[in-house]
């Protein structure tokens, strides 16, 4: 076994872990995972709430969910969102998957490993990745994985990349360095804090790469959505009510970040991006634009067959 291979399975072999996990304080932390009064809850509710277009212009598709081994919450959120779909949720690791079966919050489950389906081309109509992409060691295997079994599309949630800051932004980090620098202390690499407790680097997703993905496999349109977010330390356990004192300081956070957005001082700190193998009609795209998403026809390859745009 090579060391690309090794290093391969010990990603992999800590996501397993991960999940394996029994001390009572990650115990403690996985019962707040099944509550839905949570400031946490409101945080991962409100990352998914904004494909509802999506969802409700196809009831009746399937979908795929990977990366979804926290008590298949995605699948659970995208069926509160739409109870028409169908969802099969996986997960490379399935301990909490089977739970969530055992107590009936889910009919089924798989054990998969993202970047290797074992399913058939086009079995679903979307596969729906929510922040697990950033923990593939091979993050964009996974995401041709998805392409490949699903017939309509791909939906990313992921961590947006930040190195296209804006100016002013820009204007401080240089700065930043520059200090250091005159002072003799040490300039890190930028990703050196990319990475979590688990192991994995945290990859994050640009419009930029995601394009170009799209272009190489001439997938004719991408739509994309920008937000901010903000974690910190005790909102798993604290109540998504107004007044309390965490929840509001998370709305604020969140607020601030938007206005600097809005204002060219900050780069938004997450991204939805949908990948659709076939153009969305004007029904669709109205839908999408609506609640928020730009929407992109990417350029077609003048050296093979013109596709056809509905």
């Amino acid at each position: 076994m090579n060391i690309i291979d090794k290093n391969l399975e010990l990603s992999y072999q800590q996501q397993r872990e991960n999940f394996s996990d029994e001390s009572d304080e990650i115990s403690k932390l996985r019962d707040t995972w099944l509550r839905e009064d949570t400031v946490d809850y409101w945080r991962h509710y409100r990352m998914v709430i904004p494909i509802k277009p999506l969802l409700d212009y196809f009831p009746g598709s399937r979908w795929l969910t990977v990366g979804d081994g926290r008590y298949a919450l995605d699948a659970i959120r995208l069926l509160k969102i739409q109870s028409k779909i169908e969802v099969l949720p996986t997960d490379i690791a399935s301990d909490l998957l089977k739970r969530a079966q055992e107590i009936k919050l889910i009919k089924a489950y798989g054990t998969e490993n993202a970047e290797s389906h074992s399913f058939d081309n086009d079995s679903f109509d979307f596969s729906f990745c929510k922040e697990s992409f950033h923990h593939f060691p091979r993050p964009y295997i996974a995401l041709y994985e998805m392409l490949r079994v699903s017939g309509k599309g791909v939906v990313l949630v992921e961590p947006n990349e930040r190195k296209d800051h804006p100016i002013p932004e820009r204007i401080i980090r240089w700065s930043k360095q520059l200090v250091k620098k005159m002072l003799g202390k040490p300039v890190v690499h930028p990703e050196t804090w990319s990475f979590e407790v688990s192991g994995n680097f945290i990859y994050s997703v640009s419009k930029n790469e995601m394009e170009k993905v799209a272009l190489g496999l001439r997938i004719p349109c991408v739509a994309f959505y920008y937000y901010n977010d903000y974690y910190e330390e005790g909102v798993e356990f604290q109540k998504s009510i107004p007044g309390n004192e965490l929840f509001e300081k998370v709305k604020r956070k969140i607020a601030d970040a938007d206005f600097k957005c809005k204002i060219g001082l900050k780069t938004y700190s997450n991204i939805i991006a949908i990948f659709f193998k076939d153009f969305p009609d004007e029904k669709l795209r109205a839908g999408l634009i609506s609640n928020g998403f730009q929407i992109t026809d990417l350029p077609e390859n003048p050296y093979v067959i013109k596709r056809k745009k509905s």
